[in-house]
């Protein structure tokens, strides 16, 4: 068993990056665009919440996702430090590295509850279909019992189901066991079409400034803007763009189509993809420190200190 129930959905080892120094105990500077307030800490504190992957199944070990994550981190950090020595990025650095953004991609507490959504509206719309008639209903409580021996109806008429169901008396959810199968499926299916992408590795010297994170650090975005307003993006649509910060030094851009290769990133450029990624996360951005680049609206490049 596991000796922490507190699990990371941001990965502590991608998160390092992003610290102050290179020290065990380098702190990130945290800025919260919800409550308009900033703070310090370490990377434990951050992107992590009680029991995240934890399952609960018969005969088997509870910590069984927290583990096996636990042991693909390794890797990544691995392949994380690496990249920043050689920025060569190909082989298996590039397969692990890929297999992180597509686990960043998909693995938070926002996306869980994005995806159960809609399965919850499908659950209401069939339990309504199902008391549509007491024919139906009583038809759907004999199939159940038949193949599984349990009475669904607990006893209670047809009348009286109606009623509970009309008044909202039924709560609806999504396991969290089934959500992590959905992950792990979803985790799956991006990878495989982040390995078609082109990627182009940047490097951001001195005078460039920092790139950034978020709690959503994989940015999805078409190549041109109008495209938006007709259909969202997918990985797997042609004239998008996926962008990932690697470190305060170092991102990816993958693109259908293109040169793979390593570039110099310029200040603007950082800045650019910055404002990218805070536009695209949930509520909290995370560097080293304050004095990073971003772009306005209006197209002023401003400090980071102004976001809050």
């Amino acid at each position: 068993m596991s000796g922490s129930r507190h699990h990371h959905y941001l990965s502590q080892c991608y998160l390092k990056g992003f610290t102050q120094g290179s020290a065990k105990n380098s702190k990130l500077t945290v800025l919260d665009l919800k409550n308009k307030s900033k703070f310090e800490t370490i990377p434990r504190n951050v992107g992590g919440m009680r029991d995240f992957n934890r399952v609960e199944i018969d005969g088997v070990d509870p910590e069984i996702i927290e583990k096996t994550q636990s042991n693909f981190e390794g890797e990544v950090a691995s392949a994380l430090k690496k990249l920043g020595e050689s920025s060569d990025f190909s082989g298996k650095t590039k397969c692990t590295i890929l297999e992180l953004i597509g686990m960043l991609a998909i693995k938070s507490p926002e996306m869980r509850r994005h995806l159960s959504g809609p399965q919850v509206q499908i659950a209401h719309l069939m339990m309504a279909m199902t008391l549509e008639s007491k024919e139906r209903w009583e038809s759907q409580v004999a199939q159940i019992k038949k193949s599984t021996g349990k009475d669904v109806s607990s006893g209670a008429t047809f009348e009286e189901m109606k009623k509970l169901f009309e008044r909202g008396a039924f709560e609806v959810s999504v396991s969290k066991e089934h959500q992590i199968h959905m992950e792990l499926v979803g985790m799956q299916e991006i990878t495989k079409l982040l390995h078609r992408r082109n990627w182009v590795l940047l490097k951001a010297g001195d005078e460039a400034g920092e790139f950034i994170t978020t709690d959503n650090p994989v940015s999805l975005t078409f190549n041109k803007p109008a495209t938006s307003a007709f259909v969202s993006p997918g990985f797997g649509l042609p004239e998008t763009m996926v962008y990932f910060p690697v470190s305060k030094s170092l991102a990816l851009v993958g693109e259908f189509g293109g040169k793979d290769g390593v570039q110099a990133a310029s200040k603007y450029l950082v800045a650019m993809l910055n404002s990218k990624l805070i536009a695209n996360s949930y509520q909290r951005v995370i560097a080293s420190n304050c004095n990073f680049n971003y772009i306005a609206k209006g197209g002023a490049m401003q400090l980071g200190n102004m976001l809050v």
